[in-house]
């Protein structure tokens, strides 16, 4: 018995030192957690209705809008017209997928593209046809520069909605009267909607409720749609309920 007693105490120490090293990470996990969130409150800056600096620079401005107004026919034709043969089902479309982006009939949104972000697509899929992409790139590009020219910093676009199958059409047009049950050019991946109620600074934090959400932004985004259309190169829609443009590429 009196031998086991220092292996008793060569146990006791080992715990002992194990759960100060245990507790030394703890501390330092959430010191670094704490400096984290101190940088990035430093970094975020929300402001009140009205008081928004960069839409206030927005409002000084007469921005050249169209109606915006293309008839959702035309939006069908282009979309049978450059676009894939519609997905019967969400379960068809994962099988055909992969398929369809390696022969280049569709390709992948990348957010890294710089010029917009991807809301909560709850009825779409990231991906349109080529050139569906690339007027979404240009469209951002051409925002961003419209702000660069009154010394304003970029905001992201907040895309809503890409390709759709007919089943999620369907589901989609019990919610939202803006969603044609029966057909859609959505679903021919030559359609997608940018949020013309929220922009996203930089930082890339949605702003809280009550605080600015850039709406004022809408204005130079529509200009650009609005020159875009009159160049041939779309086809929008400027739906009300779902504070969106619908856009179709027409070349």
């Amino acid at each position: 018995m009196r031998r086991s007693k220092p292996l008793f105490g060569l146990y006791f120490f080992v715990i002992g030192f194990c759960t100060c090293l245990v507790m030394i990470a703890l501390a330092r996990s959430l010191g670094d957690s704490d400096r984290k969130e101190t940088k990035l409150s430093k970094a975020t800056t929300f402001y009140k209705l009205g008081q928004c600096p960069d839409c206030k620079v927005i409002s000084t401005r007469h921005w050249k809008v169209g109606k915006l107004k293309d008839n959702n026919d035309l939006h069908l034709e282009s979309g049978k017209r450059m676009g894939i043969k519609p997905f019967a089902s969400n379960a068809e479309m994962e099988k055909e997928l992969p398929g369809l982006l390696r022969r280049r009939k569709l390709k992948a949104l990348d957010e890294k593209a710089g010029s917009y972000r991807l809301k909560n697509l709850t009825h779409s899929q990231p991906y349109l046809v080529p050139k569906a992409v690339d007027l979404l790139e240009e469209i951002g590009e051409r925002f961003h520069g419209k702000l660069k020219e009154m010394n304003l910093p970029a905001y992201y676009l907040m895309v809503s909605s890409a390709l759709r199958t007919n089943e999620s059409q369907q589901g989609l047009g019990k919610r939202n009267i803006n969603a044609t049950q029966n057909e859609s050019s959505h679903i021919y991946g030559t359609s997608f909607d940018i949020s013309y109620k929220e922009f996203l600074p930089k930082h890339e934090k949605p702003a809280p409720e009550g605080f600015c959400r850039h709406d004022m932004m809408r204005h130079p985004l529509a200009e650009v749609l609005t020159e875009m259309s009159k160049e041939g190169r779309c086809l929008v829609i400027r739906e009300v309920k779902q504070a969106c443009f619908h856009i179709t590429v027409l070349e």
